[in-house]
């Protein structure tokens, strides 16, 4: 066969088999030096969410956020607080002893501040009016 009629039927069997308009399975080969394996990307599970369970008070709210804090129970402070007010407690690790100091007395239907002295400081707990209770919207630690 000359090489020009070589030239012709690579190039001819190349456009037969590139502009197939059936398409195939191409064989997948691996990398040199790999196993050969496949690999999944593992998924990821998105969090739960729990429903909020608001209070039927202010101090209701606040007392069960710091219970729950105390018990080590994140699910039950998760059904009476903002993520952000969870988050600052667990964070700042066990409370110890807690002493309740009280919550000021603001005009109707407005923010209560409740606050706590514990071993790892003095806790301001903020609670807010939701339509159907009171949740805790933001907790501060100052340390001791």
């Amino acid at each position: 066969m000359t090489r020009r009629a070589a030239i012709a039927l690579c190039a001819f069997a190349f456009a037969v088999v590139g502009c197939s308009s059936e398409t195939k399975p191409t064989a997948q080969t691996s990398p040199p030096g790999s196993s050969g394996a496949t690999t999944t990307q593992p998924t990821t599970t998105p969090p739960t969410t729990v429903p909020f369970a608001p209070a039927p008070s202010p101090t209701d709210a606040a007392s069960t956020f710091v219970n729950a804090w105390r018990d080590g129970d994140r699910a039950l402070a998760s059904t009476i607080a903002r993520p952000a007010a969870v988050d600052a407690v667990f964070a700042a690790g066990e409370p110890g002893s807690l002493q309740d100091r009280g919550c000021n007395r603001p005009p109707p239907n407005s923010p209560v501040l409740c606050v706590y002295k514990t071993a790892v400081g003095e806790l301001q707990v903020r609670v807010t009016p939701e339509s159907d209770g009171w949740i805790v919207d933001q907790a501060i630690i100052s340390p001791a």
